[in-house]
């Protein structure tokens, strides 16, 4: 039998198996989940296709309303009922007009997990998507480490005020060298777009391409998104997008990471304090082989950015951050997927380890091909159990070993076939018991054709239950 062939069979039956093992035991018992979910982010302009990715893990039908904030005002609400352990998806340009630049409030009877997933050509010229998980609250400050004016690149700042009030907003523009900051005001119940490239041409008129990090502070809670689109080395096009951090810390981890020719990856530090930062990075491989750890200093208020392909040569690689004093870290990366899909990715650092975590987003349909990378940071090898969730409340579970101090890839079009929505509930246990809850980190890389025109990659981290 041919390996495709028999891949597909597999996959059919493990799908089958476990309907029964749902039927049966309800095999699906969700850790509570967050209840509400924001997003700064979303267009309907011309050449954007926005979608708006619903978990629901629960043995109850999710009743969910979502509220638009527009730069015109509020839309909606607009009310869904998703049934009780399964995906679904909400098409935001099927119910909003077009030319709108959008943020959004997600709101649930049931604790669910909410994604952004966005499709675009970008100014008629550049293709691709960028993937974000939602907020569970506003903050009152946020920090994105990673930030560029080069040519090639542009990039924005979004940012949804859900209070009632208009508010001040302050945000910091900090370079390798230098800082500068300016305020803004942002209407009650609305969206507010900041063009950086064009607050950094004013800011430092005689220097207008820089490398540049951002904090953004208010007197009450918002929500605060990057989306930056570009054309890398001027040859890969594409966009990505974060959410920022809400609070700087001394330890970070990233499950993905992988350099080759055909893939660049950087890592993007910001010291927001002003004492220097001394970092230390170690590098974890997916054939578990321990690198010498990298150490940096990043001086206070400024940028700092390495270049992983110079530091740790070809392969696959995960990352524990280290620092004594407070810091954000970010990865992008850009690419050519499988030397025909072009594009690019970013993904914020994580501050903690898990026993337990959820993804809506990810497709197995044609022009999609979507992978779990897992990151073992433990001395101990862990068992690892994959519970896969479909659009039609089709279920499928994998179990298999990640070993100590390595990084793991899953293909999960592999396990489940073609032709699905899916979410993601990921569980780990230290040794092979499954008495004792382990400790991961889990991303989940993206890489597609879109409507068989848009090329592209987007990732996001799981939402960390326990």
């Amino acid at each position: 039998m041919k390996k495709g062939i028999a891949s597909a069979v597999a996959a059919t039956i493990l799908v089958l198996l476990s309907l029964l093992l749902v039927g049966i035991s309800g095999v699906w018992a969700a850790t509570a989940l967050p209840e509400t979910w924001y997003f700064a982010e979303g267009t309907t302009r011309e050449g954007f296709y926005e979608y708006i990715s619903l978990q629901n893990p629960s043995t109850e039908t999710a009743h969910v309303v979502i509220t638009y904030m527009t730069n015109e005002g509020p839309l909606g609400p607009f009310v869904y009922d998703i049934n009780p352990v399964s995906r679904f998806t909400v098409n935001v340009n099927g119910y909003l007009d077009a030319g709108l630049d959008v943020s959004a409030k997600v709101e649930s009877d049931q604790g669910l997990v909410a994604e952004r997933p966005m499709y675009f050509t970008y100014k008629g010229i550049w293709e691709g998507g960028h993937v974000v998980e939602g907020v569970t609250a506003p903050n009152t400050n946020w920090y994105f480490a990673e930030g560029t004016t080069r040519p090639g690149f542009e990039e924005w700042l979004c940012i949804q005020n859900p209070q009632d009030a208009a508010l001040d907003v302050s945000v910091a523009y900090i370079t390798p060298d230098e800082v500068h900051e300016k305020n803004y005001t942002i209407a009650g119940n609305y969206r507010f777009t900041v063009d950086v490239n064009r607050e950094v041409a004013l800011l430092w008129p005689q220097e207008p391409y820089k490398d540049v990090s951002i904090t953004v502070e208010a007197g009450q809670g918002i929500i605060a998104e990057r989306p930056i689109y570009f054309k890398y080395m001027d040859d890969w096009e594409g966009g990505s997008a974060v959410v920022g951090e809400t609070e700087p810390g001394t330890e970070w981890y990233l499950a993905e990471g992988y350099c080759q020719w055909n893939f660049d990856t950087w890592l993007c530090f910001l010291n927001p304090g002003l004492p220097t930062a001394h970092v230390t990075i170690n590098y974890r491989r997916g054939d578990g082989a321990t690198l010498t750890p990298q150490v940096i200093d990043v001086p206070g208020l400024s940028r700092q950015t390495v270049f992983v392909n110079s530091v740790v040569g070809q392969g696959e690689f995960s990352f524990h951050i280290t620092s004594d004093q407070a810091i954000v870290v970010e990865r992008p990366m850009y690419f050519t997927y499988n030397y025909t899909w072009d594009g690019g990715h970013d993904n914020m650092a994580i501050d903690r380890t898990s026993g337990e975590w959820y993804l809506a987003e990810g497709a197995t349909w044609k022009g999609f091909e979507t992978y779990l990378t897992i990151l073992n940071p433990l001395e101990v090898d862990q068992t690892v159990i994959v519970e896969y969730l479909m659009e039609k409340g089709g279920h499928a579970e994998v179990e298999f070993m990640v070993p100590a101090h390595s990084r793991y890839t899953r293909n999960v079009n592999a396990d489940v076939g073609p032709g699905h929505d899916v979410s993601f509930r990921v569980i780990a246990f230290k040794g092979e018991s499954l008495s004792e809850k382990g400790e991961i980190v889990v991303e989940r890389p993206m890489y597609f054709l879109y409507g068989g025109t848009l090329p592209g990659g987007h990732v996001a981290s799981g939402y960390p239950a326990d």
